[in-house]
């Protein structure tokens, strides 16, 4: 906010428009509702997306706490985008990994993403390495890359599905990370017309934030004011770069 020409009416405003939602809100009908310019109301959910996801890059799953047992985690492989390819197949899709706790009860707990150039092994150890704690267990469909989440005190468990559909029951595998990953579908396509691949992970990072804060949303806008205070400053000159 240093420097802003916006009133912080307009920030906190901006805020609880962004995360008051399970859709969120597009960066148009945010300039509708704040009565601001396109290009000022992009600018401004740039600077809230990345504050989100800056805080979404710092969560780790399985974390142990004390009092309470450790979930476990599902892991699977997601293709987004791709409207303009022609043909078939994942060409001119961008690639993600999605990871979702599932705690002995069957309810979801904190989930994670991150946009990934290829499911190679050394992409696989990157996301490991960032998203899951020591001492995870962790659930995947046996992708070959997904072996290295196993690595580091964690365990991984291959559950080969042959290609079939996962079954929709809740405490079936896989149920809570493809509820993750259809709710983030849902999401995007309510949201935006095409999103770019260049600002997918801002797309991911704040999708995440919200979903892991979804049963506290009195404490939205307090918690958004805190991982502002806590990111990196974003001006003009590196956002159009």
């Amino acid at each position: 906010m240093a420097d802003t020409k916006l009133p912080f009416t307009a920030w906190f405003r901006a805020m609880h428009l962004m995360t008051s939602t399970k859709q969120g809100i597009s960066a148009v009908e945010l300039g509708r509702r704040l009565g601001v310019s396109y290009p000022t109301a992009w600018y401004l959910h740039k600077r809230i997306r990345h504050a989100m996801t800056q805080e979404s890059d710092r969560c780790q799953l399985s974390a142990p706490i004390e009092g309470r047992s450790t979930p476990i985690v599902e892991a699977d492989d997601v293709y987004l985008g791709g409207e303009r390819n022609e043909g078939s197949g994942t060409a001119g899709k961008t690639r993600v990994i999605a990871a979702a706790e599932r705690h002995p009860s069957g309810r979801m707990g904190a989930v994670a993403m991150q946009v990934v150039s290829g499911f190679s092994n050394a992409e696989a150890a990157a996301f490991r390495d960032t998203h899951l704690a020591a001492g995870a267990k962790v659930y995947t469909d046996g992708m070959p890359a997904f072996h290295a989440f196993g690595e580091g005190g964690r365990t991984h468990v291959a559950t080969v599905t042959g290609g079939k559909r996962p079954e929709r029951e809740r405490g079936a595998p896989f149920f809570n990370v493809n509820t993750l990953i259809s709710n983030l579908s849902t999401s995007l396509k309510a949201t935006f017309k095409l999103f770019s691949p260049k600002h997918l992970p801002d797309y991911l990072g704040a999708f995440c934030w919200t979903a892991n804060r979804r049963r506290n949303m009195r404490g939205m806008v307090d918690a958004l004011c805190s991982a502002a205070a806590r990111s990196s400053r974003l001006t003009r000159r590196t956002v159009y770069a």
